[in-house]
């Protein structure tokens, strides 16, 4: 504690007014209850004596001084504050007013005071000792501050990257949901293809349908019918037949072939217009009957590359979409036939194209066949071009629709395996931070703290029952029964 101080003695003279006699004896009394410890009665005189001479800057220092004592900080700095406004250049005042500042953490204006104190009184000890403590709490605040502004900044990043991991999640849950619709809608449209080619077919062999066109179930739409009437109608010319001619009978062509050859038969064979291409490759359920790349091109099996290469060259000159500005979809056209070409270029694709083919044919010869064994007369039968044609598109709409249900099932194991693998790293992350808060020392002994005034629990607590009394029961031997012992528990 600081001492009080004491008017100087330039000030006591005999001539002095009454008021300040009383205003110094007033004084002299607050000193005395500060120094025994009775900062309210302090004050209370300081007070009164400030009354008496508000003009006195010494009163204004003790009682700030008694202010800093009872932990009233703002009124110990508004007092340090009239005392320096009365005394400017008394060094005592800075020192009250640059104390009354730290203790409120104005580091900064209380290390200005104290330096403008040593400024007034360069020998001041008191004054130098005061601004190295203030420096220091200045630097110990600002480590504080520099700490809790770090653990802000820690926990807005985890919010944002948290935020952010939520966000990845809820849109790649929306893109796995719209792609399951996707892949769902596909495959009933596939679904519904091949029911409507297998019903097609056997239609076909009822009806004796080879001369008339077959009409669509009733309830059906246009499309529908558009494209039953396709698939079951026969070819009109060879060309748009070539390929299931190729097929029932691939014993009959040269087996070997140089690929560097053009076939006549190819480069002799009527296209048509590019309109007509345009409505063949986008006709009904074109995504279907397009998986056979020599559908597309029109080709047998026995086409060569170069064959290959001619017809595509043909077919894009009719389809590309720079000579049919006036076709509506002739780009979508233009990239079946890109698509068909790239498949039929590469070796391997080719190979596995042509296997694919050759197995539906021998397919759908053995089915023709037991139908025959089995009393169906060929006649009531679609020709064999028609009946291979259509187990050739069958096939390749089979293999689609597995090759989709492997990528589906593959897309949700790995969505699956990814999230096994969030929520293992968010258990992980969950142990470590229940692991980091258990080792803190000050909840560990609160803890044990409320273990142990648990144990020692006070006798006011405990459950007390004043209408309770143990039961007595009378013994007797086994076997023996009062028969009047009934009546007298009856009430």
């Amino acid at each position: 504690t600081t001492a009080l101080d004491n008017m100087d003695d330039e000030e006591k003279d005999e001539d002095v007014e009454e008021y300040k006699l009383q205003a110094e004896a007033l004084k002299d009394k607050g000193n005395e209850a500060f120094q025994a410890g009775d900062t309210n009665t302090a004050i209370a005189f300081f007070s009164n004596a400030i009354d008496i001479d508000p003009d006195n800057h010494v009163y204004y220092s003790n009682r700030s001084a008694a202010y800093m004592k009872a932990d009233s900080k703002g009124k110990a700095l508004k007092d340090a504050e009239k005392c320096v406004e009365l005394a400017p250049t008394w060094s005592k005042g800075y020192s009250r007013l640059g104390a009354a500042q730290q203790s409120l953490k104005r580091f900064d204006a209380a290390i200005d005071t104290f330096k403008k104190g040593i400024e007034l009184d360069p020998n001041n000890k008191a004054l130098w000792s005061s601004l190295k403590a203030c420096q220091a709490s200045l630097d110990v605040d600002r480590k504080h501050r520099f700490a809790a502004a770090e653990i802000e900044r820690q926990a807005e990043t985890e919010r944002l990257k948290r935020l952010e991991e939520i966000r990845k999640e809820i849109k790649e849950d929306r893109e796995r949901r719209l792609q399951e619709e996707k892949a769902e809608k596909e495959e009933d449209l596939l679904s519904g293809f091949l029911t409507e080619i297998t019903a097609r077919s056997e239609a076909e062999g009822k009806d004796n349908s080879n001369e008339a066109k077959v009409e669509a179930p009733e309830g059906e739409d246009d499309m529908l019918a558009g494209f039953f009437n396709e698939i079951s109608s026969k070819p009109e010319n060879s060309d748009t037949a070539a390929v299931s001619k190729s097929s029932v009978d691939p014993s009959s062509e040269q087996e070997t072939k140089q690929e560097n050859v053009l076939t006549e038969k190819y480069t002799n064979q009527d296209l048509g217009d590019g309109r007509t291409q345009v409505e063949r490759l986008l006709s009904s359920h074109y995504e279907w009957k397009n998986l056979n790349p020599y559908a597309v091109f029109q080709l047998d099996i026995d086409a060569t590359e170069e064959d290959i290469k001619y017809r595509y060259k043909k077919l894009s000159l009719k389809v590309h979409p720079d000579r049919l500005r006036g076709v509506e979809n002739a780009r979508e056209a233009f990239e079946e036939v890109k698509n068909a070409y790239l498949r039929l270029t590469d070796e391997s694709q080719r190979k596995t194209t042509i296997l694919h083919i050759e197995n539906a044919t021998d397919e759908a010869k053995k089915e023709r066949r037991k139908l025959i064994l089995k009393g169906t007369k060929e006649t009531d039968l679609p020709s064999m071009e028609d009946f291979i044609k259509v187990k050739v598109m069958k096939h390749f709409a089979e293999i689609e629709r597995m090759r989709r249900i492997s990528d589906k099932n593959m897309k949700a194991y790995n969505a699956r395996d990814k999230m096994q693998e969030t929520e293992e790293k968010e258990k992980i992350q969950k142990f470590q931070e229940f692991d980091k808060n258990w080792s803190e020392e000050d909840r560990r002994d609160k803890r044990i703290g409320n273990w142990r005034d648990f144990q020692v629990e006070p006798e006011s607590k405990k459950l007390k029952s004043s209408s309770y009394k143990e039961e007595k029961r009378e013994q007797t031997k086994h076997g023996v029964v009062k028969l009047e012992t009934w009546k007298k528990k009856w009430k």
